[in-house]
Protein backbone atom coordinates (compact mmCIF):
# COMPACT_ATOMS: atom_id res chain seq x y z
CA UNK A 1 0.00 0.00 0.00
CA UNK A 2 0.73 3.76 -0.30
CA UNK A 3 2.46 5.14 2.25
CA UNK A 4 0.28 8.17 2.18
CA UNK A 5 -2.94 6.67 1.87
CA UNK A 6 -2.06 4.34 5.29
CA UNK A 7 -0.92 7.63 6.80
CA UNK A 8 -4.29 9.15 5.48
CA UNK A 9 -6.44 6.22 7.15
CA UNK A 10 -4.97 6.50 9.94
CA UNK A 11 -5.81 10.22 10.51
CA UNK A 12 -9.45 9.38 9.51
CA UNK A 13 -9.68 6.35 11.93
CA UNK A 14 -7.80 8.83 14.82
CA UNK A 15 -10.46 11.79 13.83
CA UNK A 16 -13.16 9.24 14.28
CA UNK A 17 -12.08 8.02 17.78
CA UNK A 18 -12.04 11.39 18.57
CA UNK A 19 -15.13 12.52 17.80
CA UNK A 20 -16.92 8.98 19.50
CA UNK A 21 -15.25 9.86 22.33
CA UNK A 22 -15.84 13.77 22.39
CA UNK A 23 -19.90 13.65 21.54
CA UNK A 24 -19.80 10.55 24.35
CA UNK A 25 -18.00 13.16 26.96
CA UNK A 26 -20.39 16.41 26.00
CA UNK A 27 -22.95 13.99 25.71
CA UNK A 28 -23.39 13.83 29.60
CA UNK A 29 -25.45 15.73 31.62
CA UNK A 30 -24.46 17.16 35.23
CA UNK A 31 -27.77 18.94 37.16
CA UNK A 32 -26.55 21.79 39.33
CA UNK A 33 -27.27 21.69 43.25
CA UNK A 34 -30.82 23.39 44.07
CA UNK A 35 -30.44 27.25 45.32
CA UNK A 36 -32.70 25.95 47.82
CA UNK A 37 -32.98 23.21 51.11
CA UNK A 38 -32.50 20.22 49.47
CA UNK A 39 -32.06 16.25 50.00
CA UNK A 40 -31.12 13.31 47.93
CA UNK A 41 -34.58 11.40 47.35
CA UNK A 42 -33.35 7.60 46.44
CA UNK A 43 -35.73 5.78 44.46
CA UNK A 44 -38.28 7.90 43.34
CA UNK A 45 -37.11 8.97 39.76
CA UNK A 46 -38.70 8.29 36.82
CA UNK A 47 -37.38 6.95 33.91
CA UNK A 48 -35.63 9.64 31.90
CA UNK A 49 -35.50 12.19 35.40
CA UNK A 50 -33.11 11.38 37.20
CA UNK A 51 -30.03 13.47 38.89
CA UNK A 52 -27.60 11.10 40.01
CA UNK A 53 -24.62 9.32 38.66
CA UNK A 54 -24.05 5.63 39.92
CA UNK A 55 -22.29 2.52 37.58
CA UNK A 56 -24.55 1.56 35.49
CA UNK A 57 -25.68 4.88 34.75
CA UNK A 58 -23.48 7.97 33.90
CA UNK A 59 -25.38 10.91 33.42
CA UNK A 60 -28.23 12.70 34.72
CA UNK A 61 -31.49 12.28 32.80
CA UNK A 62 -30.14 8.49 31.69
CA UNK A 63 -32.32 6.27 34.47
CA UNK A 64 -34.14 3.14 32.08
CA UNK A 65 -36.61 2.39 34.46
CA UNK A 66 -38.79 4.15 36.91
CA UNK A 67 -38.00 4.00 40.42
CA UNK A 68 -34.83 2.47 40.76
CA UNK A 69 -33.73 2.13 44.18
CA UNK A 70 -29.64 3.35 43.12
CA UNK A 71 -30.82 6.78 41.77
CA UNK A 72 -31.79 9.94 43.36
CA UNK A 73 -33.34 13.31 42.54
CA UNK A 74 -32.90 16.60 44.56
CA UNK A 75 -36.23 17.20 46.47
CA UNK A 76 -36.84 20.21 48.83
CA UNK A 77 -35.54 19.24 52.23
CA UNK A 78 -37.91 17.43 54.46
CA UNK A 79 -40.14 15.86 51.41
CA UNK A 80 -38.16 12.48 50.52
CA UNK A 81 -39.81 10.51 53.56
CA UNK A 82 -43.20 11.98 52.37
CA UNK A 83 -43.12 10.03 48.92
CA UNK A 84 -44.02 6.65 48.34
CA UNK A 85 -40.41 4.57 48.38
CA UNK A 86 -38.92 7.50 49.03
CA UNK A 87 -35.37 6.92 51.23
CA UNK A 88 -32.97 9.26 52.29
CA UNK A 89 -30.13 6.48 52.03
CA UNK A 90 -28.56 4.69 49.00
CA UNK A 91 -29.06 0.68 48.65
CA UNK A 92 -26.54 -1.43 50.22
Amino acid sequence: MNTSTDEARAALIATAVFSLFSTAASAQVHPEKPTYKYEKCFGVARAGMNDCFFGSNSCAGTLAKDNDPRSWIYVPQGTCKKIAGGTLEPPK
